[in-house]
């Protein structure tokens, strides 16, 4: 037996007004009522180019939405911009741009799938060409990853509201304790992006969406069982909702609730005949839901492979608290994507846009002076426009909200804006698998394991990424070079060996040591390496030495080892005799300063103050001091 198909309805009824404020303050006072209006994708061009300054919105365009304050205010979808501010004069008017809605929704869908099988911002046809109009046609060969062809359809019955995602639970609803279970997990990680959502489950798309969208006002205090149509009753679920639901022109749904047709319920006891001759188009589509039908199928969502996010500023943003407010809450957002892929990222890209012309204006006097800003940042000018660009990569993959706001904002600190911004583009890349890790059943005393992953990306991003890095053993005669800082990988972070594999190896080494016999044991090694040798001329015992501007007499002088035509093969071959030499403070008091030099050893008179590590360079017999003994 097939199982019914059940599909969630995740409709945002605020989406535009959402996405407005996730850009910062809606007005320069901080909070107003907000007003949206919904523009094409060449609005979205004209935003990237040159704009010298602010242009108000035109008084007779339309509002498209509008948030709950705005509507107390009595402010209403449909009005024109000057009928809106005569009712409200501190009303605040924001363009929101069809690439946004989508990029918006795109989220919402990637975050969905981790609950289902697959997630859809746009419904396909319902069945072959007998209702195809080139609309939706269109709609069908443009709703891969939540592209719009131009003039196409969102859905098969017209361009209704750009607000809803859907996702097909069929079957894996008891992968998380139920339907009702299935619909709070899902409310928390569109509410994890900042949205506020309906939501509903039916047999179909359409059926879905009518209750999420219309469900709330027909209820009657049900609750969570109004959000849920059982199988095979999408009728009666529908059946007190208001006409508005059905999928009629506005025309139509006015002209019935005239008649006194005011719920479906009411429409389905009219006589077929009658109610085909008034929907007109739609008739098939009305008559399918009025039967609890709903086939149409869902155009699978095709998942990016990187990760985008970008913000659009009405008004440009001068300092580095307000970038980071936003970046906030991308990172926050980008994490809630990685999390429903399963999925880290190795490196954040961030590009901010600059104002055109006062960052050419400004950049031609830093030019002029020759300043640079000191940071890793590039400054990059394209037919976009001047941006500066940066990025910040990881350790290991990280996808914590948290550790990925971390080295950004270590790394914003330390950049200065050389004009006011007008956007920022994020992009998450080096996309991998997460790590696995298993719960630790020590509760209070667990380690977060991404928790120096987080540190080094931090630190890379504020002292640089060559500065940080794990010590590696190589293969080298000079002492200096027997260690260098190699980059952290996933293998430098890794668990270290176990205590078997430890002891076994302890094991082998004294096996290899009684296999050598009566060989002589190593020469003994510095315990600290100075960065640069420090020069002390020619030495022998009782010579004077400066080492930091202080006076040490040489007391003693052990020879270690040679080192003869060291790494021939280059132009610098090394030469060396290596001693270690006890020295005595050649201050009145006898005393060193604390912390210089290490108490005396190996039978050295009570006046030595250290033991030091120096060469001599047999080429030319000078002496410097490399490093210090314990």
């Amino acid at each position: 037996m097939m199982a019914v198909r059940r599909i969630v309805a995740i409709v945002l009824p605020q989406l535009a007004c959402e996405l407005v404020k996730q850009r910062g303050p809606v007005s320069p006072s901080g909070k107003a009522p907000l007003a949206v209006i919904l523009g094409g994708d060449d609005e979205r061009r004209a935003a990237l180019g040159p704009r010298p300054e602010r242009e108000p919105q035109a008084p007779a365009a339309v509002i498209d939405l509008v948030d709950d304050e705005a509507r107390r205010y009595g402010v209403r979808p449909g009005q024109k911009v000057v009928e809106a501010a005569a009712l409200v004069a501190h009303l605040a008017i924001h363009r929101v741009t069809f690439a946004e809605i989508d990029a918006a929704l795109g989220r919402v869908a990637e975050v969905a799938l981790g609950l289902g099988a697959t997630a859809s911002i746009q419904l396909g046809e319902q069945g072959a060409a007998s209702r195809g109009g080139a609309a939706r046609a269109g709609a069908s060969r443009a709703g891969r990853g939540g592209e719009r062809a131009p003039g196409a359809a969102r859905s098969p019955w017209g361009d209704g509201p750009y607000d809803t995602v859907w996702l097909d639970i069929t079957g894996a609803s008891h992968l998380v304790g139920g339907e009702e279970a299935l619909l709070d997990e899902l409310g928390e990680r569109v509410a994890a992006l900042g949205h506020r959502a309906r939501l509903a489950i039916a047999d179909g798309p359409r059926l879905a969406q009518a209750i999420a969208r219309f469900g709330a006002h027909a209820d009657g205090g049900r609750g969570d069982e109004a959000r849920i149509a059982a199988p095979g009753k999408g009728a009666q679920a529908i059946g007190p909702l208001p006409v508005q639901a059905l999928p009629v022109e506005r025309e139509v749904a006015s002209f019935l609730v005239r008649l006194g047709v005011l719920r479906v319920e009411d429409l389905a006891r009219l006589p077929r005949a009658q109610v085909a001759a008034r929907l007109g188009p739609r008739t098939a589509d009305v008559m399918e839901l009025l039967a609890g039908r709903d086939p149409v199928p869902l155009l699978p969502f095709e998942v990016p492979r990187l990760i985008e996010e970008e913000v659009l500023f009405d008004d440009p943003v001068e300092n580095a608290e307000s970038l980071l407010f936003v970046l906030r809450g991308m990172t926050s957002r980008i994490a809630s994507r990685l999390a429903a892929r399963g999925e880290a990222c190795g490196r954040l890209n961030v590009a901010i846009a600059y104002d055109r012309s006062i960052a050419r204006l400004r950049l031609g006097e830093r030019e002029g002076d020759g300043e640079g800003d000191g940071s890793a940042a590039e400054l990059e000018d394209d037919e976009r426009g001047p941006s500066l660009r940066f990025h910040v990569d990881m350790p290991v993959p990280l996808s914590d909200a948290g550790d990925l706001l971390r080295p950004l904002k270590a790394k914003l600190e330390r950049i200065e804006l050389a004009a006011p911004a007008v956007g920022v583009h994020l992009i998450a890349s080096r996309i991998a698998r997460a790590r696995r890790v298993q719960l630790d059943l020590s509760r209070d005393r667990s380690v977060d394991p991404d928790s120096l992953p987080a540190l080094l990306a931090e630190l890379s991003a504020e002292i640089g990424a060559e500065r940080v890095g794990v010590l590696e053993i190589a293969d080298a005669h000079r002492p200096e070079a027997r260690s260098r800082l190699a980059p952290v990988e996933d293998e430098a972070l890794a668990p270290r060996p176990s205590r078997t594999a430890r002891a076994a190896r302890q094991a082998a080494a004294e096996q290899g040591a009684a296999a050598r016999g009566g060989e002589e044991a190593p020469a003994p090694e510095p315990s600290r390496l100075l960065a640069q040798p420090i020069p002390l001329g020619r030495v022998g015992r009782g010579a004077i030495v400066a080492v930091d501007r202080h006076l040490y007499a040489i007391e003693r002088l052990c020879f270690v080892m040679r080192l003869d035509a060291v790494e021939w093969w280059t132009p610098a071959p090394a030469s060396r005799d290596y001693a270690r030499a006890w020295l005595v403070s050649g201050s009145p008091s006898g005393r060193a300063r604390p912390g210089e030099l290490r108490p005396p050893r190996d039978g050295a008179s009570a006046s030595s103050c250290g033991e030091a590590w120096i060469y001599v360079d047999r080429a030319t017999g000078e002496a410097f001091l490399q490093g210090w003994c314990e």
